[in-house]
């Protein structure tokens, strides 16, 4: 869930600003820096919203292929390692598929590949 407080940050990253408990009023702390609109903040908040399903598919796409980074070494055992080249490139390729949340935040719609047997 994209937070009011994300939103702010993702368009002021350098702003200091406090936020009620009930996240409504914005206690505002740089003179310098211009407050944004409650439209802007919304409008932020959906895009983020759009976007999370695709940031959290790469999250846990970049934790395979990094787990799987010493399969491609050229000293690596294993006699199936284009088996493991063909499974690290399905997993770079997975962002071509359209991910979507359900309504406990995990991922749905995405077809992982399966890794090769060792």
């Amino acid at each position: 869930m994209i937070l009011k407080k994300d939103a702010i940050h993702s368009l002021c990253p350098s702003a200091g600003f406090s936020l009620s408990p009930n996240g409504e009023i914005i206690d505002w702390h740089n003179a310098e820096i211009a407050k944004p609109t409650e439209e802007a903040i919304q409008a932020k908040i959906a895009e983020l919203t759009a976007a999370e399903p695709m940031r959290l598919l790469r999250i846990e796409r970049n934790q395979l292929l990094t787990e799987t980074d010493w399969r491609t070494l050229p000293d690596y055992p294993g006699s199936n390692q284009t088996e493991w080249q063909t499974y690290r490139q399905d997993l770079r390729d997975i962002t071509t598929q359209s991910p979507a949340l359900d309504e406990n935040g995990n991922l749905t719609g995405i077809t992982w590949p399966t890794p090769p047997n060792d």
